[in-house]
């Protein structure tokens, strides 16, 4: 059984944040004013955020349950 997700919802949360971080830089003009600039870094921090700790809760972000010493050959 796989441990990944069904809906990587933290990547596609991460490729939002990226395309919320670019916009002003790809749409608005270089003299524009900073406060719009500031309102798209301020909301692509709080999607990156989300994202980050909605990957950090997925099951294959865990760490792996301990095992015994079944495989392992001593030298």
């Amino acid at each position: 059984m796989s441990s990944r997700s069904p809906r990587p919802i933290g990547v596609a949360l991460c490729l939002a944040a990226v395309a919320v971080l670019a916009t002003p830089t790809l749409l608005l003009p270089a003299d524009s004013p900073t406060e719009p600039k500031l309102v798209f870094a301020a909301a692509g921090a709080v999607i990156f955020v989300l994202a980050v700790r909605r990957i950090r809760r997925e099951p294959a972000a865990q760490a792996p349950p301990g095992r015994q010493d079944e495989d392992v050959t001593e030298r």
